[in-house]
Formats: structure tokens, C-alpha cells, sequence
């Protein structure tokens, strides 16, 4: 579509939002989600009724709630789409332009900006803010009661463990401190050995280190994803790893459960629980 064309269909889909009138009730707000990570929220806290339509990616295969999804309308993250829809709310964590943000919000949309997770507690705040505006509470406290309740029983069983654990994924990265997946491994009792010496966010997996260094467990993640795609040079196609991940133990974490920094990530937290204490090599201590 051309700009000017969409300048005019803009224009008239504002003429037509802004003399529909006084939106909704907002005591059961109507509402859409503009990406896969938005999409678990709206769909995990309404009830059908109040879910005009998800993102076209809710039922993908790193989509957690992808059964869920199924049979529900899709819209595109673009200002037209989500203003024929004509919602109360809007929920976005990185779908559509910047831009649209402001225009639904002078409209009468409520745009509720989700952050990106880093923690637990950025998880029950997501939780907590969409609850709010959807005017389902209950909904998102009991989410959050069951997440702090199995990952008490996992701290419990497994205490401070002394073990170490890498995350790797199919391109050859790995996570240091302030990346969810630091949460997750902290939360299983491990030692991120990604975040030594303070290492922040997401690079490169270092052969040299990994060798000076090895493990106690490898977490490797979207390994199981059609969509994913192995770099030829991918440090995961080293033949050090590969030997590492048949002399090691290892844990494949399914991708669904890690691609959004969400209050899911207890599904990771457990499998990595299970796969320690399965493990007889994960008992006592770093090997």
C-alpha cells in the first residue's frame, strides 16, 4: 500500500473510531495482541469473549499456548487491522511499529506495553498488568501462585546446588547475568557458568572456555524447532560440543517454554529439576 493511500484509510478509520462513540464497558474490555509473546498473555487471562484476535504467530510452534490459539481470528501488528477491529485494549511486548502506539492510544485504545522479562518478578508484573486491564485479577494472581509454588518445591528438593550448567542454542549463543535464561538456570539451583565474571546478555559460546571449564549440564534450547536453523559454523556443530554433549549430562529444554521471558518458564525450571535428579552423575556435586 502506498503511503498516501494509507494516509487516507488512517484518516477514515479514525473518522469512523471516533464517532462509534464511548468505547465498551471496560468491565469485560475487548482486546487483541500484536505478537507471539502478547498472544500468551490475552489468551492465558480472557476468556474467549474479551479476545477479538491474536497475532498470526499464536499458533507456531515456539507459541506455548499454540492449542489454545487455534480457531482464533488473526490480525496483522499494523495500525488499519487493529483499528477495524475496534478493541478496548491492545497488548503488545515487540509487535508493530513504534509509531501506531501513540494514534490507537489517541483513539480510545489502551495499549498495554508489556516489559521484557528478566525475572520472576518482571514475570508477575506482566502477569499483574494485563490482569489489570482485562479486569481478570484472579486470573493472573493464581498464575503467579502456581509459578511461586513450584518453584519453591523445585528450591526445596534441590537447594544450592553445587553444579554448573551452559545454555546453548542451535546458533552457538549462550546467556549471561540479565537474560531470562540466567533466571531459569538460578532458579534450578545451578551456577551459570555464561555469567562468570560478570558476563551480561547474550554472545558467542566460547570453545576455549567451555574446554577449560567444562559443565556439570549442558541446557541446550530450540534445538527441537523446525524453524530453527543451524549455522554451518555454529560453535553447536563443533565437534568438542558434540563429544561434550554424549560425555556429559544434558537437558533439551523445548523452545516454547523459553521463547518468551514469561511465567512459564517454571515448565523449564522443573524439566531441568527431573533431568538432576535422574541423573546419578548430578548428586553429588560438580564432577
Amino acid at each position: 500500500m502506498g503511503n498516501r493511500r494509507r494516509v487516507v484509510v488512517l484518516a477514515t478509520l479514525a473518522l469512523l473510531a471516533l464517532s462509534a462513540g464511548p468505547s465498551r464497558a471496560q468491565e469485560n474490555p475487548e482486546a487483541v495482541s500484536l505478537d507471539y509473546c502478547a498472544d500468551q498473555y490475552l489468551i492465558a487471562l480472557a476468556p474467549p469473549e474479551q479476545i477479538l484476535a491474536v497475532s498470526p504467530t499464536a499458533t507456531s510452534e515456539y507459541s506455548f499456548l499454540a492449542a489454545e490459539a487455534e480457531g482464533l481470528p488473526t490480525l496483522r501488528a499494523s495500525a488499519e487491522e487493529v483499528l477495524v477491529m475496534a478493541p478496548d485494549l491492545a497488548i503488545r511486548q515487540f509487535g508493530g511499529e513504534a509509531a501506531i502506539l501513540p494514534m490507537l492510544e489517541r483513539l480510545g485504545i489502551q495499549v498495554v506495553q508489556l516489559g521484557f522479562s528478566d525475572s520472576p518478578e518482571s514475570a508477575r508484573s506482566n502477569l499483574r498488568l494485563v490482569g489489570r486491564a482485562l479486569g481478570r485479577e484472579a486470573r493472573a494472581e493464581a498464575l503467579i501462585a502456581d509459578m511461586d509454588r513450584r518453584l519453591a518445591a523445585v528450591a526445596a528438593r534441590g537447594g544450592e546446588r553445587e553444579l554448573t550448567a551452559i545454555y546453548l542454542t542451535p546458533g552457538g549463543f549462550t546467556s549471561g547475568e540479565g537474560t531470562f535464561i540466567d533466571a531459569v538456570i538460578r532458579a534450578a539451583g545451578l551456577t551459570n557458568l555464561g555469567a562468570a565474571g560478570g558476563r551480561q546478555g547474550w554472545y558467542d559460546l566460547n570453545i576455549e572456555n567451555l574446554v577449560m571449564n567444562p559443565p556439570d549440564l549442558i541446557i541446550g534450547s530450540f534445538f527441537d524447532l523446525r524453524t530453527s536453523r543451524m549455522n554451518h559454523w555454529s560453535v553447536a556443530r563443533h565437534s568438542y560440543v558434540r563429544e561434550l554433549l554424549e560425555r556429559r549430562p544434558s537437558v533439551i529444554v523445548p523452545g516454547r517454554y523459553v521463547a518468551c521471558s514469561a511465567w512459564f518458564f517454571v515448565e523449564a525450571v522443573e524439566m531441568i529439576d527431573r533431568a538432576l535428579a535422574a541423573d546419578p552423575r548430578l548428586s553429588g556435586g560438580s564432577s
